[in-house]
Formats: C-alpha cells, sequence, structure tokens
C-alpha cells in the first residue's frame, strides 16, 4: 500500500513539473492522440512507418516526465523542443528516418497550432481556455486568479481535442498503442545520439551516465505511451474521466506550489474530479466546431515546413 502511495506521489510531483515545464513557455503542446493524428496525415502511410512516424511524434515529450530529475527534466524538454533538428540530422537508414520525421514535425505542430491566422496572439487551447472562466465557480476563481487559470485551462482544452480526436478516429487510441509497441529501438539511440554529449557537459556527468539516462527516460515514456493509447480505447466516458482524475491531482499538486489551497472549495477529491469533468465537456463543446480546422491548418503548415527544408525519406 506504502509502495503504491509513493508512486502516486511521484506521479503527481512529475506532472506538476511538466506542468511548470510548459506553463513558462509562450507555445502550448497539443495532447499525444493530436500529435498521433497529425503524423498519421503526414509522411508514408505504411506500416511500420506510419508507426514510427507517429511515435517519433511523441518523442520530443520523453522528458516530460522525470519526476525524480526535475532540472534534467527542464533541460532535455527544452532541447528536444527547441534542437529537435538535431535528431533528424542524427538520422542516417532504416527507421531511424521515419522515427525523425515524426520527432521534427512535433515542435511544428505545436507553434503553428497555437500561434496561426486567427489564434496568432494568444493561440488556439488559450483563447479557447478562456472561455472556460466563465464556467468556473466565483471562489475557486477568486483564489486562483484568472492569469494562473487560464495557464491550467488550457490543459483542459488538450484534453477535451484529444477526445475529439478520438471521435474522428476511433482506431487512434490503438495507434498509439501499437506505436509504442513497436517502436524501433533505434528512437532512443537517436535520442542518445543527439542530446547526451549535452547532458554530460551540462551537468558534470560522464557520457555513459548521460547515455544511460536517455535510455531509462524513454524506456518509461514508452510505457506511459501505451497506457494512454488504451486509455483513449475505452468508451468515451470512461477515458474523460480517468484523464480528469490526472489532471485533477496535477492541479491540486501544482496550486499548492503557489501556496493556494482549493480542499476547502470542494467537498472531497471526487467532487473535484466532477468539476474537471465537467469543464471538459464544456472544452469538447466549445472546441467541436472549429478544432478540425485548426487541425488542418496545422498539418498543412507542417507539411511545406518540412517540404521546403528537405525533411523527408
Amino acid at each position: 500500500m506504502e509502495k503504491r502511495k509513493a508512486k502516486r506521489i511521484s506521479m503527481v510531483l512529475g506532472m506538476v513539473s511538466l506542468m511548470l515545464v510548459f506553463f513558462s513557455s509562450d507555445g502550448f503542446p497539443w495532447g499525444f492522440a493530436t500529435h498521433a493524428y497529425i503524423n498519421d496525415h503526414l509522411g508514408k502511410r505504411r506500416d511500420l512507418c506510419n508507426a514510427s512516424e507517429i511515435y517519433g511524434g511523441m518523442g520530443p515529450d520523453v522528458f516530460n516526465y522525470l519526476f525524480d530529475y526535475p532540472e534534467y527534466m527542464t533541460f532535455l524538454t527544452e532541447e528536444t523542443h527547441a534542437n529537435f533538428m538535431k535528431i533528424w540530422d542524427s538520422a542516417r537508414w532504416g527507421l531511424q528516418k521515419p522515427l525523425a520525421y515524426g520527432f521534427v514535425s512535433h515542435s511544428l505542430a505545436d507553434l503553428t497550432a497555437h500561434g496561426e491566422e486567427s489564434y496568432a496572439i494568444e493561440g488556439y487551447a488559450i483563447v479557447k481556455g478562456v472561455e472556460l472562466l466563465d464556467y468556473v465557480p466565483t471562489g475557486f476563481r477568486g483564489a486562483v486568479g484568472d492569469e494562473l487559470l487560464t495557464q491550467m485551462l488550457h490543459i483542459i482544452v488538450e484534453n477535451a481535442v484529444d477526445i475529439l480526436i478520438v471521435r474522428d478516429d476511433l482506431l487512434i487510441g490503438r495507434k498509439i498503442t501499437s506505436a509504442a509497441i513497436l517502436r524501433s529501438h533505434q528512437l532512443p539511440h537517436l535520442l542518445v545520439k543527439a542530446y547526451a554529449s549535452d547532458l554530460a557537459t551540462t551537468f558534470k556527468i560522464s557520457p555513459l551516465e548521460a547515455s544511460k539516462f536517455i535510455v531509462s527516460a524513454e524506456k518509461e515514456f514508452r510505457k506511459s505511451i501505451i497506457l494512454y493509447g488504451q486509455i483513449l480505447m475505452q468508451d468515451e466516458t470512461t477515458a474523460i474521466r480517468l484523464i480528469s482524475e490526472q489532471t485533477a491531482d496535477a492541479a491540486v499538486a501544482y496550486l499548492g506550489l503557489y501556496g493556494i489551497n482549493i480542499s476547502g472549495l470542494f467537498q472531497d477529491e471526487e467532487d473535484l474530479i466532477q468539476f474537471i469533468i465537467a469543464l471538459t465537456d464544456v472544452a469538447i463543446s466549445n472546441c467541436a466546431y472549429d478544432y478540425q480546422d485548426e487541425i488542418n491548418t496545422t498539418i498543412d503548415y507542417v507539411d511545406g515546413w518540412l517540404e521546403d527544408k528537405n525533411v523527408s525519406y
């Protein structure tokens, strides 16, 4: 029991660290299902190549879950999202190319989906997050503050878009899980080649230690992707419930870092989870009429960028 409790605490802390990384940045990422959908409509759609693109497209987030190593997490997450071309430049043969192709597409999709055309100033997830403010109880809104609350609400928007993606492609959860299960061992090798040297130099560890750390992080990430794909394979009500439980845990811990205790605003944990489920349902309704245009525009932009930069195989 104590071991399970400790594991859950570790997961929550890791999610909080992840939120800190992205809340402090200007670009907010799409969810895994959205990235998988985008990559499913890019490049070559043949068996292992397509699966490799899908897994590679989620790859830049591989270091987002370094629960016990926040400094490594921040450094490596910034590296994978800002210096993603290192992976492409390291790719040479076999499935390295489709893996790297998907990897490069990730940050481009995050950038364009949250900062183009009609949402050029704030980005789709932020604009949609602001729309959710009107559905937040006055007491909760006052306790947290609109600025911090908006940053949190964009996570719910991304969860909602992932659910909408499942409606469009009922097999997306299976594709995510399959891509992770079939993942070529060449991806961790690419990650080591691209980022191990800088990790070792920055934190004054040996190249071998840096390489082992990267390989281990990718191994755990792969497990989490398999689990997320399985969540999306459930019926919609169950999927929303499971994702909302994770979001509730992260929200409590994250706000606690700011000295904000929201426990008095809800009867119990279940009350908070139901609140997040309700917000997710609203976000789904708010995004249903325009998210597909946003995704299609992103696919076109990323496809054009990759072609212009000769990123193809």
